[in-house]
């Protein structure tokens, strides 16, 4: 079922770009954004090449230039659920403001750069998982994710982003979830700041989430 449901919404993707767009609030397109989003769904070679063969993608798995497709293709405030499936090169941390105490891991390692995929945690849900990740070795080579090996790591002993970039950084991920435009406040970011579901002009710009509170949300994707 979920196989046929992302077939459908990716086969729309294309014409539902064609169009002329202009509110990204209210669900539609703005015409900088469809030609940035079109030339996105051209770039993710590596991801496309391997999702046939991963496992966890036999039902059907949206690359983040895909989930970027779909969030700006829905608005603001609209979610779209899908198994979302990403390489981990970013990773932050919010300490103040109205998102909490949460942590981002990025498809980019520049969180502000259009087309980055970010995944939203909870502390618990970011705890839950790094206590069953597996410390891999490799890393990243010409665009491709390589894994040397893998073994069980010990327990965590704080929660922090080094503790976090150091079991997540540089793996490949699978997480099941709603995909949605977040709104960030910020004086620089691409694209350009554009009025947000309230109808303000405030500085900032879109990010592309997908919030995880439950570890069970993600999968890791291993190569041994």
């Amino acid at each position: 079922m979920l196989r046929a449901i992302t077939a459908l919404i990716l086969l729309t993707i294309p014409s539902a770009l064609c169009a002329e767009r202009s509110d990204t609030a209210s669900g539609t397109i703005q015409p900088e954004i469809k030609q940035r989003v079109t030339q996105l769904l051209a770039t993710e070679t590596t991801l496309n090449s391997v999702r046939p063969n991963i496992p966890e993608c036999e039902t059907g798995c949206v690359t983040p230039a895909e989930a970027v497709a779909l969030a700006y293709e829905a608005g603001e405030g609209q979610p779209v659920p899908g198994r979302f499936l990403l390489d981990v090169l970013g990773g932050g941390r919010s300490l103040h403001g109205e998102l909490g105490e949460l942590f981002f891991i990025n498809s980019q390692l520049g969180y502000g750069r259009f087309g980055t995929l970010t995944i939203a945690f909870t502390e618990d849900a970011l705890w839950d998982l790094l206590r069953r990740a597996r410390a891999c070795g490799g890393g990243e080579r010409d665009g491709r994710i390589e894994v040397l090996g893998c073994h069980r790591s010990a327990k965590a002993d704080d929660l922090n982003m080094f503790t976090m970039m150091q079991r997540l950084g540089n793996r490949r991920i699978v997480v099941d979830g709603e995909v949605r435009l977040q709104w960030i406040d910020a004086a620089t970011g691409a694209p350009r700041p554009v009025a947000n579901i309230r109808g303000e002009r405030e500085p900032g710009y879109y990010q592309v989430w997908v919030r995880v509170q439950d570890a069970d949300q993600v999968i890791f994707v291993y190569d041994d």
